[in-house]
């Protein structure tokens, strides 16, 4: 029976770069384009956190960050309108 040394004979053969290049290609493929959201979503959203800031309860936020999205939860403190930022919180 032929004894084989399995994934170790392929890892010789990888150079430093190729692994790299190959983790950030992973990278690449797990980003999503930004989503954009209308009117109504909007309003939705100004509504429902209005009324937990005015409740003082907990909201979970995501976020899209370069690519990612990113989970943040917290109370709201107040909304700045004039800067358009939410400050929360967490």
């Amino acid at each position: 029976m032929l004894r084989d040394r399995g994934t170790i004979k392929w890892t010789s053969m990888m150079l430093p770069e190729h692994l790299t290049q190959l983790k950030q290609d992973l990278l690449d493929v797990s980003k999503i384009e930004k989503p954009s959201l209308d009117n109504q979503q909007i309003e939705e959203m100004d509504i429902l956190v209005s009324e937990a800031m005015s409740l003082n309860k907990e909201l979970k936020f995501q976020l899209y960050e370069d690519g990612y999205v990113k989970e943040l939860i917290g109370r709201v403190q107040y909304l700045n309108y004039e800067q358009k930022k939410l400050h929360v919180k967490d």
